[in-house]
Order: C-alpha cells, then structure tokens, then sequence
C-alpha cells in the first residue's frame, strides 16, 4: 500500500449580518485580512412576480364558506377565530377606534393601541361596534384581506399616505427626509387595510418586516418585482436591483421603490401567470416584452434597465452613475412567484384558457413551460450575447388548493430540478394529463390539460433534496406568519445559493499516511435555517484512497474500507458545476466494469460521507473537557480562567479596559463556551460573535452545538505517525536514527495530524492508525492507534496550542463585527532531529500571515517537541527581530549543528510594506539566534521578503551544502544562493549571498532541485505573488526557469536571456500518436470514459541548453512549489481573476522534460488536453488546464506509484477546494532510474 496524505481547504459561503462596531484602543480594522483567493460574492437577482388579481383581494381569515369574498354571515362562515392572527394589528394588543390627526392626511378614524377588557370578537366585520374595544387578533380576523398580510410580511404594510406611487409618500424608511409625505411621526405610521380600515403601528412592527431585515445583511439581494392579473403584466413594474429610472438607486434605501410597490398595487382581474413568467423570460433575455413587461436596455444610458449590470456605488454619494454600473454575468438568477390562484389566462394574444396546449410551446399558457425554459434552455442576454439562466423558480403558494397547489408545484418542480438532468426526476416532457374541472377556470369534464391535472413523481433528490414529497423550492402559506417565513426562507435559501459559488480553498499538502486523504476545509459565511449568519467555522475529514488511488467516501461508515461487491465505498470525484465545487459519485463498485465510469449521483460537499470529521468532534464534546495549552514564558500552561490575571494583561495591549473578569469571559469563549446567556459574560462585546448551529447538517446527527473550530485557510496539517518522519537510515546509513525509529515508543505512536487554525491554536487530532488487511474487500481499516484495535478515538482533538504572540489577537475572535484576524495560519513541518545528542520527533510551526506587529508582539515560530505526540513540550517560541511575518517557510538545516532557516517577512498579510531582507538562523535545540545575514544588492541592502529557502544536501554526506531562495517586493525580487559547505553557521557573512539568477520578479514560492546522470545540480523555481488583491492583476511578465548550477562555489550569476539560457516559451513539439488509453473522467454532465494519448513516436523533441532554460508566463504566476519525478518538472501556473466575475482564476499544470523545459514527446499527463488530439500527429501542450481557483503554497503535490513502473498518479489541489487525480507517466528512460528528493 502507498502511502497518502492530502491536505485541502474549502469554503463554502453563506451571509454575515452588519453589526456596530467596539471601541478599543487598538483599532481591529487594521489587523484584519482575507486572502485574494476567496472568490468574490454578488448579489443575487431576484424577480418576484406578485399575482394582484382579484381574489387576493380576498379576506383572509374570514372569507365566505366556499372561500372567497368575505364572509357576510352574522353567524359566520365556518372559520374559527383562534386569537393569534398576525397583520396589521398586534394580535396580543387592545385596540380602540378614535378621531385623531394623521401626519400629511388629515383626521380620520385610526384604530389606536389601549387599556382595558377586550370585547367578544363577532363572527363577521360588521358585527364590530367600532365604540369598543376590540383584541388586535380579532380585529386581524375580521379586516385584513389577502394582499394586506403579503403587504405586512414584505414591507410592513400600507401608509395611509400612501395614494401614489411614490417612495416619499409610500416607503416608511424615508421618514425625516426632506419633501417626504408620510403618514407616520416619532411614534411610529398609520396604515391602511386594502377595505379602508385604519390602524396606528410603532416604529417596531414596521423594521420586523423582510425588507428591513435584508437591509442589514452583507449580501442583500437585488429584488425588483413585476405585478400580475388581468391579461398580463401590469405597468408599474420595478427594475431587479430597485431601479425604476436610471438615477433612482438608493444604496443606503436599497428596497424603496419595492416597497412602494407592492404599497400601491391594488388587487384585480384574472390570472395570468404564464404570461407573467414569459415576460419574466423576456427580461432576463432582455427581449422586448409581449405581455406588458419590462421595457429592455436600448444602449448604452440605460443599462440599470438589463439585470445583469450591478451598481457599485464607488463614490459613496448612493446614486448610480457613469461606470458605476458594471457587468456581473456571474451574479446568479432567481425567480419568486407569489400567487393565490390557479392560472386561467395564456396564449399570444391572451385568452381564458386551462390548457397546456394554448400557444404552445413558445407562448404556452401553463406557466411550467415558462418555468422550464427559465431554468434549463436558458437564454442569451441579448446586449451582453451572454448565456445564462435562472437558477430556480421558487413557488410560494398563498390559500391555495385544488389544481392551483397542484399547478404550482409543478411549476417549482420543472423550474429547479437539477440542471445536469434534460427533465426533471424520470420525466421526459412537460405534463399533459388531463382533467376538469379546473379551479377557476373551467368546469367540464377533461376541459384542463397540463400541470393543473399531473401528480407529482415520487420524490427525486434532483428536486425534492428532503424527501417530504415536495419540490424544495415550494412553499405553501395561509397566514400572515407563514407568509413571511415563507419568503424569509426561500430568500435565504437564494443567498445560500449565490455564495456557495465563492467556495474556496488555499492549501498545501504533505506525504503521510497510506489509504487516507484529510481535508480541511473552512466556511467564511454560514447561514443558520433560522436565518442567523455565522462566520468562519472550520472544518477537518477524511476519505479513503484506494489500491488504485481512487479516492472513496466511506459509504458502509464502519472505518473500514470496504469494497465487496454487496456493500462498497462509493468512488468519487471532485467537479465543479454552475460555480460550485461538489462531489461525483460514481455507481461501480470498482474502477473498472460496465458500470464503473456511470455517474451515479451528484452531492454536496457537506454530504458526502466522511472516515471522520473532527469538527463535528469537538462541536460533540464540551468545551470544559479540552486539553489546551498557551505558552506562559516559556512553559506549556492550561488555558483556562486560572490564567485570567496574567493574561488580562497581555489584552490590555488592545483594550486598556480588560481585567481579570472580562479576561476569564474571554478564555471561556476561546474555549467553545457558548456565553450568549451568561449573567456576566453575556453583555461583554468581545463574546458575542455567534458559533451555535445545529450540527446535523455536517455531521449527520446531532443537535444545536457550538462550533469551535475556527478556520483553516493557509496553514498545511502534519503527520506523526509509527512511520519513519524522515529516511536517514536509508539515505545515509544512519544506524542511530533506524535505532529510534524501531523503538517500541515509536512504532506504538498514535497517528496525530497537526494543523493551524485562526482561532488561535495548533489542534493536534488523532487520525487513528491506518492497518492493511490482506483481505481485498476489505484491504485497510482504522483503528486507534497500533496497540488499541478500537475506534473510540479517532478524529478526537487530543490537545491545542497557543502560542504567546497569537494571545493578544485573540480578544477580536469573539467580536460581533470580527473581520478576521489571522493568527496561527501557516504550515508546518514535522522533523526528525538528533538535539543534545537524543533523536526527537519535532513539529516546527509559524504564524506566517498572524502576526502584524502590536506592540511587543508579533508573527513567531514555535518549535514543539512532538516525540510522544499526546503529550507535547514546548521548546521555544520566537519572533522575528524586525517583527516581520513569518511567510518564509521554515526550513531545517543541518550543518554544524540543526538549525531552523526563516528569512524576513513583509509587515503586512497583503505584502505592500517591507524592511531590510534578512536570513535568520536560529538553533533548534533552543531557538538561540546563531547568525543573521542582510541581503544586498552590491554595498546597498535589499528592501524585500525573502521567500521560502531551500536547503540542498549535493554530495548525500549528511551535511547540507547550499541554501537557495528568492526575494520579492510588490512586482520585482531575484534568486540568490548561499554556500555554507565546510563553513559553520556562525561565521557565515553577508558576503556568502550571491545571487544566482538575476530574475528581477517577485520570488516568493521554494525552489525544488535535482541531479542527472553527469552529476551536475539542476535548480527550478518560478516567480510571481498572490498575496492581496493588488496581485489580481499581474502588470509584469514571470517566468519558470530550470538552470544548471555549476558555480555554486564561485558564486556566479545567470541573467535571463544571456548565453547558454534557452527561451522555450514558443518552442512546439510534435509526435505521431501510436497507443491510447481510456481513462474516466466526470464533469457537471456526467461521467465517461476518454481517450488519452499514452505513447507515441517523436517528431520533433526539444534540446538541452548549455546552461539552462526559461518559460516566459503573461499574466501569470507560480506561487507553489514545483516538482521533480521521473524525467519531468511539474509546476502550477496560476492566472489571477483579471475580471470582476472570474472565479478565484484558473490553474494549469506545466509538465516539462526538466532538461530542455519542453513538454515531452510521450505526454507526462494522461489527459484529453495534454494534446491537440488523439490521432495521427499532434502538438503536446506545455500547459495543461486543471480548472479555477488558485494553487496553494508550498508543495501542492501527492505522488503515488501508479498501475505500471512508468506510470505515477499525481493528487493536485486548487483554491476551489476540488481534488484532481492527474495520471502521468515519467519520461522515456526514466521508468526505474530516476532519483526525486522530496524528502529530506
């Protein structure tokens, strides 16, 4: 079995609530930092289209007995009046009816709030004696009418002022501006009921309806609403993102014309709803409309007119002007539809119909047509030419029934089931069953055809994701409440939808255990059901990998990995699909076979069934029960409020308020306490920011729990294991070093991953112990560890560690408006080393993008001494002398003693503010500061951040020999080298710096290297940055460069470009294709086997440089590690988003033969775009694309031997969080020869 640890970050994005900020001496805004590679969220549009025909005029709590009208029965009409119905009227308040002045309309009747004993309700309205005193619940009862509670739930309802349609008499949250006339003062407004009846309301039940409460999230939806009845659209319409005209945007009143709106429309008239959903389908297409709806974009001036342009509002003066108004294709669509009715208008021209077949298909009168072509044909806007779609037509059904239920449900059905599907479920059309009679609209037998007259399939996931039977995009409601959660939750639900496509991940990866991949993965945004938004939850699983390295969910859940043909782990793979990374299951049971490569299913990430999710751990187990440490000056000490006073002190660095009782409520909530009721803790602003959830969404059972894992963006987990950490033994006969590793201590050690996190804490987690098993269904199983056959532990956190210059960030984490503060967010490595003459395991660690100086404290490196992983001790912790971050990689030298190698950092997460360029070396043992070395450019210090170092041991004599590594600024750096061979660390000088390519761009990634056959050392690296957004757009050419060092000890330097330096970048080779493969490969359309090119014969082939070779890269970057094996030079070219909707950018994998920096003529990649075609003689491409998002940094490769001696499966990663199993094979020659050192 070989041996397989992959490490991963994804995030998946949900909302997050404004809040007001606090106050604190030290100001958080200047510490916070989000990385380039989330993907950037828009706002979704969203259409609602309102029926106002005339039953929703309607009472309705009270109607008539056949449900219409109102009820005009003295002794009722068989509705209970139950002393709870919500409108208008607070249904708990007393109500009387006085003669009052109303602000900008004069005296009238107003029903006000009193004292006093409530009168008996009547059974219908006009047994109200208006001289008494009536329950707002009853009053509720008898007056509201359908349109009044859609009125309540959406805007609060009607101003009584409001007689136009105009915002200044109509929306209520423009009270106080100039030139307004409403019907409301400092109290509150006075409403009127669709029958004219008057209620006075405060200020509170008007912000507790849904347009106050999306005013005050982050992502708020863009809404626009067109109104329906008679024979099509009416005319008072708004535009998706509140226009009307082009200078009415409000982006401080986002929703006013909306909530004028829907104010003004009166209800009457028919039912037109297909109709009304074909202009919807006109809009978005922006064709002119047949049925009254919106009037198109005709140029230039009028693009507030096309949805697919977003205003940002640039100038902050909340008007829309000029270039403000900018092209987001990527901003996704949605359709509301509210109606009370079943559809009885349709056709071109419009007639009473109740069949499918008037106008069809193209102006089909049942509105699923309509439905369909908005969510599955799509369209193409016609100004942009850009082909989009409606993500789902949601169906809020209110009072329906009958056929109208019926109607509806299939429309939310054929307008949002899963688009890799031609129809939804099995179907293979629209509905044309047959009925009659038909709710208002027909009467006789069989006169209604289509979705009025069809049951609903058994429940499908593609549509019904729940399995209660209905669309998920359905909802009924009967009542004010209802109504409004009805919305709520189908907005929400909308939100969801359009920030799921930001998900993200940016991390590296690490050989380590065999049969396991472990992801970390992290939600920057997360929205409750109850609608409450949560920020920055982490999250750690795993899979199973395969003999054939396929990567496997564990579907039996017994930790086992299962493949008997009766009950096997689901294959899967990872795809992206509408902008959103999801998880392919394939149905064989194996990797080869008739049903191997058929895509069985398509999930979630968070559905995918995990080995084990130690997030879902810790959320499980109390927070009191933690083992977790902080470095006290030197010395691992409990966190817990026993340590209030000393670290109050350190918090005061922020906050000169903090004492000993606000410093435990702190430590309690770092903890994972949830201290939202706490009678000391509850009020303190710095405990506030919300982590409860109910878990069972990620960890299939469960109940409400704090989430305290924070998340995982840029630090990369290591493993320790009963598994050699390093191969001394091997590579260097080192008898000591194989001693240690067959020590009882060693071989018993529990599997622990290692991995940071921006709550603050290095978590150690137990992975169990992975145990192969000659039974080849069932061929490895986890366990505890070697010495414990159960499984009781696995994925629990064993301890955590805080380092000492990560405590003073951590008073924001628990702040309500936190904009994330990155603390312990870097990689780590864990290392054999033999310190005070005894081998210990240890795990060196960084808070690399943590840390921008406050005060004293600033970005360190910790050492951990991991030997015995359950139970640690600390070594040392250090900052930089010049309190720069810690983003060059930690590297560990050995030379005349063991030393950790780190250069200087920028000062600040994003990379814009730099100090001199120093090599620091720090002593393992003890972290005593042995030498630091200034790099200059001639007499002249350098201003940069050094990049990740690179030690090489050249001559296999245990003792490394040169130092490589790259400086970079904002868009300029070089490569230098240091050669220490024979020399002590201490008596190295500045001068012992030489540059060794002068390169002149930004260097930040390590460099990887390798010998061939003559002895001679070959060096790799490229150049660019991706650090801040500023990177987005890179304005300078980079490069990928491979070069023969054979100065290394006279110091010389190579310039790009001069003699014996190749430009390969337009070099083209050729071959004639003589074998291909079939491989399978899964997409958002399924899943299939392809052809590959696997062997060919040279046409042409590339040739060797004198000195080296360089691959020029236009707005492109590497900003990861390459990679070295058989024959070939891997690396990953990153292409920033260089527009506003490009997704996180895109990656494609250069694979090179490392000699001639040409692709070989035999492709290194076992792909369908590894060559211009699979016939004949074909171009083989340099460059391969892998798909969107960002590489990590360090090494973003698994190696793993493959299914003969020339074939090797790589595992790669990308900021999108999708894992790609890429088939290579190494080049001619090279199958059993080829030495890589990618361990030290």
């Amino acid at each position: 079995m070989k041996k397989l640890l992959f490490f991963i970050f994804i995030f998946f994005i949900s909302l997050l609530i404004k809040d007001n900020p606090s106050v604190e001496s030290v100001d958080m805004a200047d510490y916070c930092y989000v990385p380039p590679s989330i993907g950037q969220m828009f706002s979704p549009n969203v259409l609602l289209v309102i029926d106002v025909s005339g039953s929703m005029s309607w009472c309705a709590y009270n109607p008539t007995s056949s449900k219409q009208s109102c009820c005009d029965n003295s002794s009722g009409c068989g509705w209970t009046y139950k002393g709870t119905e919500e409108g208008y009227f607070e249904p708990d308040k007393i109500y009387e009816r006085r003669y009052i002045s109303i602000p900008n309309v004069g005296n009238d009747y107003v029903w006000v709030e009193t004292t006093g004993t409530e009168t008996a309700c009547p059974k219908y309205s006009r047994g109200i004696d208006t001289s008494k005193k009536y329950k707002g619940a009853c009053l509720n009862f008898l007056y509201m009418r359908r349109i009044d509670l859609l009125r309540w739930a959406i805007t609060g309802g009607k101003l009584d002022s409001c007689t136009s349609n105009d915002p200044k008499r109509c929306d209520p949250e423009l009270y106080g501006q100039p030139a307004t006339n409403l019907s409301c003062d400092s109290y509150g407004c006075v409403l009127e009921s669709e029958s004219g009846i008057k209620v006075k309301v405060p200020w509170a039940r008007i912000y507790d309806s849904l347009t106050f409460q999306f005013r005050n999230l982050t992502l708020q939806p863009r809404l626009g609403a067109m109104f329906f009845s008679g024979t099509g659209v009416r005319s008072n319409k708004v535009y998706v993102g509140d226009f009307t005209s082009s200078a009415n945007f409000d982006g401080v009143n986002p929703y006013k014309n909306l909530i004028t709106a829907i104010n003004y429309e009166d209800p009457s008239g028919a039912t037109p709803t297909a109709p009304a959903l074909w202009d919807a389908y006109n809009y978005f297409a922006q064709n002119p409309p047949k049925y009254g709806g919106f009037t198109p974009q005709q140029g230039a001036g009028d693009k507030w007119r096309n949805p697919m342009y977003q205003c940002f509002d640039e100038n902050n003066n909340g008007v829309c002007e000029g270039s403000e108004l900018k092209l987001i294709p990527c901003a996704k669509n949605f359709i509301i539809l509210l109606t009370d009715g079943q559809w009885n208008q349709g056709g071109y021209p419009v007639q009473g119909t109740c069949s499918i077949n008037t106008g069809y298909e193209v102006n089909s009168a049942d509105p699923v047509v309509p439905a369909y072509w908005l969510h599955k044909k799509g369209f193409t806007n016609l100004p942009t030419g850009i082909s989009s779609y409606v993500e789902a037509v949601y169906g809020i059904g209110l009072w329906l029934g009958g056929t109208g239920e019926k109607s509806l449900k299939q429309v939310a059905m054929y307008g949002s089931f899963d688009r890799i599907k031609t129809w939804p479920d099995n179907l293979s059309g629209y509905p044309t069953a047959t009925c009659g009679p038909v709710d208002d609209c027909c009467s006789g037998y069989n006169c209604g055809k289509g979705s009025a007259c069809a049951n609903l399939p058994p429940s499908s996931s593609d549509w019904d994701k729940d399995g209660d039977g209905k669309p998920d995009t359905f909802y009924s409601a009967s009542d004010a409440t209802e109504i409004k959660e009805a919305v709520k939750t189908a907005i929400f639900d909308i939100l969801r939808r359009a920030s799921s496509g930001s998900t993200v991940a940016t991390l590296a990866s690490r050989t380590g255990i065999s049969s396991l991949v472990i992801q970390p993965y992290f939600y920057p945004k997360y929205q409750r059901e109850d609608g409450v938004e949560l920020g920055w939850l982490g999250f750690l699983r795993s899979f199973w990998v395969d003999l054939k390295q396929n990567l496997r969910e564990d579907t039996v859940m017994n930790k086992i990995l299962d493949m008997a043909q009766n009950a096997w782990d689901k294959i899967i793979q990872f795809i992206r699909t509408d902008d959103e990374t999801k998880i392919a299951v394939l149905a064989g049971d194996t990797d080869s076979g008739s049903n191997a490569c058929q895509l069985e299913s398509i999930k979630d990430l968070n559905q995918v069934k995990a080995v084990f999710d130690s997030g879902c751990w810790l959320a499980q187990n109390s927070a009191s029960d933690r083992t977790i440490k902080y470095n006290k000056d030197g010395t691992l000490t409990n966190f817990t409020t026993s340590e209030a006073s000393y670290l109050a002190g350190i918090w005061q660095t922020v906050d000169s308020t903090i004492d000993q009782t606000k410093a435990s409520c702190i430590i309690r909530y770092l903890r994972g306490e949830n201290l939202s009721g706490d009678s000391t803790c509850g009020s303190l602003s710095y405990v506030q920011r919300t982590r409860e959830l109910n878990i069972n969404t990620f960890c299939g059972s469960g109940r409400s729990q704090t989430w305290k894992l924070g998340d995982i963006i840029n630090s990369t987990p290591s493993v320790v294991s009963d598994q050699p950490v390093n191969i001394y033994h091997i590579k260097y006969g080192d008898s000591t070093y194989a001693a240690f590793i067959r020590s009882d201590s060693y071989k018993n050690r529990a599997t622990i991953a290692f991995v940071g996190a921006n709550d603050g804490m290095l978590h150690a987690f137990r992975v169990g112990t992975v145990v192969n098993q000659i039974d080849p269904e069932h061929p490895s199983k986890l366990q505890n560890s070697p010495v414990d056959t159960g499984t009781d532990k696995i994925g629990r956190e064993e301890w955590a560690f805080i380092p000492r210059n990560a405590v003073p960030y951590l008073i924001w984490y628990g702040n309500s408006d936190y904009c994330h503060v990155p603390t312990v967010d870097y990689r780590t490595i864990v290392v054999d080393a033999k310190i005070s003459g005894q081998w210990k395991t240890l795990l060196i660690g960084a808070m690399g993008f943590g840390g921008k100086a406050l005060g004293s404290f600033s970005s360190s490196i910790f050492v951990l001494d991991i030997t015995d992983p359950v139970n640690p001790s600390l070594l040392w912790e250090k900052s930089l002398p010049d309190q720069t971050l810690t983003l060059s990689f930690p590297a560990v030298l050995k030379a005349d003693d063991w030393y950790v190698v780190v250069g200087s950092g920028p000062k600040d997460p994003k990379g814009t503010s730099f100090s001199t360029a120093k090599i620091y070396f720090f002593r393992l043992a003890d972290g005593y500061l042995t030498n630091t070395l200034t790099v200059k450019e001639g007499n002249q210090t350098v201003t940069a951040a050094v990049g990740d170092i690179m030690p090489v041991d050249f001559d296999f004599d245990y003792y490394d020999d040169v130092l490589y590594f790259g400086t970079y600024t904002t868009n300029s750096g070089d490569f230098y080298r240091i050669y220490i061979k024979g020399k002590s660390v201490s008596s190295l000088s500045d001068s012992d710096i030489k540059k060794a390519v002068s390169v002149s761009r930004p260097v930040f990634a390590a460099p990887n290297f390798t010998v061939d056959e003559f002895g001679r050392l070959w060096v790799f690296f490229g150049t660019g940055r991706y650090l801040g957004d500023s990177d987005k757009t890179v304005s300078y050419t980079n490069y990928f460069i491979g070069f023969k060092d054979e100065c290394m000890v006279s110091g010389c330097s190579y310039s790009l470009g001069s003699s014996g330096t190749t430009n390969t970048t337009s070099s083209q080779v050729y071959a004639t294709v003589t074998e291909v493969k079939k491989i399978c490969s899964c997409d958002s359309s399924g899943c299939s086997q392809v052809d590959v090119v696997y062997d060919t014969t040279p046409v042409t082939t590339g040739v060797e440089p004198e000195h080296g070779w360089y691959y020029q890269l236009t707005g492109e970057a590497v900003i990861s590690q390459p990679a070295v094996f058989g024959g070939n030079v891997d690396v990953l070219v990153f292409a920033p988003p260089q527009d506003i909707c490009a997704y996180g950018g895109n990656t494609e994998l250069m694979a090179l033969y490392y000699k001639t920096g040409t692709p070989n003529p035999r492709p290194a990649v076992l792909s369908t775009l590894a060559t211009s075609g699979t016939q004949g003689t074909v171009t083989v491409y340099a460059k391969i694309p892998i798909g969107s998002g960002a590489p990590p940094f360090g090494n973003p490769f698994q190696i793993t031997q493959g299914t003969s001696s020339r074939e090797y499966t790589k595992f790669v990663q990308v900021s999108t969080g999708i894992v790609l199993k890429l088939q290579q094979q190494v080049s001619p020659g090279y199958e059993s020869r080829f030495v890589s050192w990618i361990e030290k």
